[in-house]
């Protein structure tokens, strides 16, 4: 049967979910959308993509834009029955998890009728604002928060997709797999009574194989980097992760692998301690994410921000990479304010000398959340 994947990013919300704008979520969905439509990644074909960002993509590249650029399929819509995105407003809860519950029926019931015994996987990506809120059996749950939440005086509030739930739905006679990554918060909503209107239909407990990440432990924030280009600081690890990160002879990554690996190395992308909480189904390995080799080419080179407060303006400094030379192409940098951005670079160890006669240099490495002071 093959996979499917459901992929969502809000950055900013309506004013009555007040909640503030974010930099980073759309940019995550649509790396994660790029390598779910790549044969090497989630191999997930075009007309199994559902992606929903709210601003719309401005300037898609690769595979996604190939994507925006053809007929994608249609969501639910309470109105309409089914449409495809609004591209004016963010998705709302039901849009999401009906929709993507809806087609897994189908695609089981088509499965049971054709006599396909074929594995089917699901993919779910949702980056944006979340918080912890009660669900109808009492439970608490990290809740993504989607277009349509109003922080209400009433303890049951709409537009809130309980992450869990949404997982237990999917696996409910829909899909055999279901791998799910949040970016969001895991906060407790300040009013501690607040529950999250029911969105998915099953509450039981499937033992069908399964991974779920969060970006952060039971009540704690998720950071987006501190320098451009913005990114989630949790789906920068992970995106790294699926795309390089592999094990054994057959090059697989499994979800404990991806776990450890997200863990070791979300430190580059922030400094605030933030620490990623993922769990899946069966124990040891988990199921496997990916197989294959890593991307060619490694991660996407980023740029660096360098604090440049301390020296005078006019001064030159000279970009050095390994071996301690100044790296092909780019010339000196010459001070003209508080900050220099340097073009985007591989990562790796890199040193910035100041090119006054003083033999000073300041080391660093790329891509990490420390600031790189020079002075």
């Amino acid at each position: 049967m093959g996979n499917w994947a459901i992929v969502v990013g809000i950055d900013e919300y309506p004013p009555l979910a007040k909640q503030q704008a974010l930099r980073g979520a759309v940019a995550d969905a649509c790396d994660f959308a790029d390598w779910a439509l790549d044969r090497a990644g989630g191999d997930v074909a075009p007309e199994r993509l559902f992606f929903w960002t709210y601003p719309w993509p401005m300037a898609p590249e690769g595979r996604l834009q190939d994507y925006l650029a053809g007929e994608s399929p249609q969501w639910y819509n309470v109105d309409l029955g089914a449409a495809a995105p609004n591209q004016t407003r963010p998705p709302n809860a039901f849009e999401i998890t009906t929709t993507i519950e809806d087609l897994g029926r189908t695609v089981r019931a088509q499965a049971m009728e054709h006599g396909d015994t074929s594995t089917s996987r699901v993919y779910v990506f949702l980056a944006g604002h979340g918080i912890r809120a009660k669900t109808v059996d009492r439970s608490e749950e990290t809740c993504f928060i989607a277009g349509d939440f109003r922080p209400i005086k009433s303890n049951l509030a709409a537009g809130l997709v309980p992450c869990d739930s949404f997982r237990r739905a999917l696996l409910n006679d829909r899909f055999h797999e279901a791998i799910l990554f949040t970016d969001c918060c895991r906060t407790q909503t300040a009013r501690s009574a607040l529950m999250a209107q029911p969105v998915s239909d099953y509450s039981g407990q499937p033992i069908a194989p399964h991974s779920i990440a969060y970006a952060a432990q039971d009540d704690m924030l998720a950071h987006e980097t501190a320098q451009p280009p913005f990114r989630g600081a949790f789906s920068s690890a992970l995106m790294r992760g699926l795309r390089t990160h592999r094990t054994g002879a057959s090059s697989d990554l499994y979800a404990a692998t991806l776990k450890q690996y997200v863990l070791d190395n979300i430190k580059d992308f922030t400094d605030t301690g933030q620490k990623p909480n993922m769990w899946f189904h069966p124990d040891g390995d988990g199921p496997l994410i990916v197989r294959g080799a890593p991307a060619v080419g490694g991660p996407i080179p980023t740029v660096r921000l360098i604090d440049v407060s301390a020296l005078p303006n006019g001064t030159q400094l000279i970009l050095n990479g390994g071996g301690n030379t100044p790296l092909p192409g780019i010339p000196p940098f010459v001070v003209a304010g508080p900050t220099i951005e340097t073009p985007p670079l591989a990562p790796g160890l890199y040193s910035i000398d100041v090119n006054d006669g003083s033999g000073r240099y300041t080391m660093f490495k790329h891509p990490s959340a420390e600031p790189v002071d020079v002075g």
